[in-house]
């Protein structure tokens, strides 16, 4: 990536990817709101930011997954065509615009790392390996890639430690499995039968320590190994097992440092988040790495702090500046925050913390202003309800089917 940075007060043109992200509209209205042209390719028919206000111009665009070149022939197209000065891709469609760098990097600015270090950081096992590598700590995980692998852990006896099972490739939690010490012989090898066509050496899993404490959940923007921008939340209210939908930014500083730590290692440039756990003794560890946008983009609300981190990196970087989210009240998803709490709230004492925390925030899709996105969000659903019932997966799996990255196929 070039470390020119554009001149202070031109109007840009933006092309952000992944419109179907709330995250995407929150970038898309925070460089509207200073002056930029905001362009949006997503190959989902009905997204957030193909109806805002915000944005000048929406392109459907060919799925990345499963064939990629016509999706880069139509960015290719768009940045050309639009004279785009900087693309951002924002959810797992940035491996697919990895593979394309060589030939979009001539039109326009990219913010995506190389293919081998997203290829590094998003497979559980391999992003285990290299934090140990750095010395920064994560729980005890081991690789599982064959039925025998898979098998064997059903014959140990007794487990010494409870520990969860999970794809080296996934998102959303949508497939962990738990395995306690206090699960009998018969349950584990039932439990784990059931699940023994879902591991391959293409398609493998790991096994890792289950850490019991505070989840705190991360949100960076690195230029060439140093950090510009950082926000941390704790994962307070979820929707299952999957993805927070309350935010609430916290300084932590264990996290900023591990995180500071293997940026500058490996010298990254892009957006890079963490999911870590705390124990009841402030030990850290970090369980895996989105390398890409996550909620942490709401912290910031539609300010310019993350439009100055895009589109100034080296003057950051210079003055040694690192922009983090102004102190405020939270941010949620509505919808799912509501389900979060009736499927969550145990006791009074939570009920009250919900509702507090609820009445507090704002929802990151709604806004007087640009009021679409809200109603977007039921065709959006309904799309991939439809999805989920024609290609028999869950319906969290269809809202990314055609875009998610599981590793390079054979």
């Amino acid at each position: 990536m070039s470390t020119k940075d554009f001149a202070d007060g031109r109007a840009l043109t933006i092309l952000l990817t992944g419109g179907r992200a709330p995250v995407t509209l929150e970038l898309a209205r925070s460089f509207h709101a200073a002056g930029h042209r905001v362009l949006v390719a997503e190959s989902a028919r009905f997204h957030l930011c193909r109806v805002s206000r915000a944005v000048a111009r929406s392109f459907q665009v060919p799925p990345p997954n499963p064939d990629t070149e016509p999706f880069l022939a139509a960015l290719e197209s768009i940045v050309t065509t639009e004279r785009v000065d900087v693309l951002i891709p924002t959810c797992e469609e940035i491996f697919y615009v990895a593979r394309g760098l060589d030939r979009l990097h001539p039109h326009c600015k990219v913010w995506a790392p190389p293919i081998e270090q997203l290829r590094e950081l998003h497979d559980k096992w391999r992003f285990v390996m290299l934090a140990e590598r750095l010395g920064l700590p994560t729980p005890s995980t081991k690789l599982i890639q064959t039925r025998e692998d898979w098998l064997a852990l059903a014959a140990a006896e007794p487990i010494r430690e409870s520990f969860v099972l999970k794809p080296a490739y996934s998102r959303f939690a949508s497939q962990v499995l738990f395995m306690h010490e206090e699960d009998s012989l018969d349950n584990r090898r039932r439990m784990l039968k059931d699940n023994v066509s879902a591991v391959s050496p293409a398609a493998p899993w790991v096994a890792q320590r289950l850490v019991h404490g505070r989840h705190i959940c991360t949100y960076s923007v690195a230029f060439e190994g140093q950090l510009i921008a950082h926000s941390a939340y704790p994962s307070r209210y979820r929707v299952g097992q999957g993805a927070s939908v309350y935010f609430e930014s916290v300084e932590h500083e264990t996290s900023l440092a591990w995180v500071r730590s293997l940026v500058q290692a490996i010298r990254y440039t892009g957006q890079i988040a963490f999911d870590f756990i705390e124990e009841a003794d402030g030990r850290l560890y970090a369980i895996e790495c989105n390398p890409r946008a996550t909620s942490g983009v709401h912290l910031f609300g539609t300010g310019e702090g993350l439009v100055t981190a895009f589109l100034h990196p080296s003057k950051l970087t210079i003055a040694g500046t690192l922009l983090t989210p102004h102190a405020s009240s939270g941010a949620m998803l509505t919808l799912p925050m509501v389900a979060a709490g009736l499927g969550g709230i145990r006791s009074i004492s939570e009920l009250r913390h919900w509702r507090r925390a609820f009445r507090s925030a704002r929802d990151v899709v709604f806004s007087a202003a640009d009021p679409r996105p809200y109603a977007e969000q039921l065709l959006l659903l309904a799309d991939a309800w439809r999805t989920s019932r024609k290609r028999g997966i869950k319906l969290v799996q269809a809202t990314t089917i055609d875009i998610e990255w599981n590793g390079d196929r054979p």
